[in-house]
């Protein structure tokens, strides 16, 4: 039988992708030096970047500095809680995408639904490990529910 106790895994913050925005800063520049035409590259990088960003996909800055504790319980309701002592009840919502690295959880609560970054680094193993398996089995579930298996 499936452990079916609660998971406590702790969000990532803006101080977690620095190295991460700063790899991408250095290619970038990097293939601006290396190309025969740099102003149209730099043209067209500053476009993408931007358009990155308006789409939210890039824009790290969405994710705040305060300490989040998410607690997921087994059937799919969350507890996020901050270290200002605020909590937010809800569930999880949609599709999650995990990998053995990192997790992006999408979560909604009564005032809105956002995605969650969860790095594999900063869990204890156990806990990352069965968010895994979670998350494998409940798309398998959705998969048999909708006949698509």
């Amino acid at each position: 039988m499936a452990d079916r106790r609660s998971l406590t895994l702790k969000i990532a913050a803006k101080k977690d992708f620095v190295i991460l925005n700063r790899v991408l800063l250095l290619l970038v520049v990097l293939s601006v030096l290396l190309s025969p035409q740099p102003l149209m590259l730099t043209i067209f990088v500053g476009l993408l970047l931007g358009a990155g960003c308006i789409s939210r996909t890039l824009c790290f800055s969405k994710v705040n500095d305060v300490e989040l504790i998410l607690v997921i319980f087994s059937d799919g309701r969350i507890s996020l809680g901050s270290d200002c002592g605020d909590i937010e009840e809800g569930f999880l919502d949609g599709q999650q995408w995990c990998t053995r690295r990192i997790a992006v959880l999408r979560v909604a609560t009564e005032s809105k639904t956002q995605n969650l970054v969860v790095l594999s680094g900063q869990q204890a193993p156990d806990e990352y490990r069965r968010l895994n398996v979670w998350l494998r089995e409940g798309a398998a579930l959705l998969l048999k529910s909708e006949g698509r298996v």
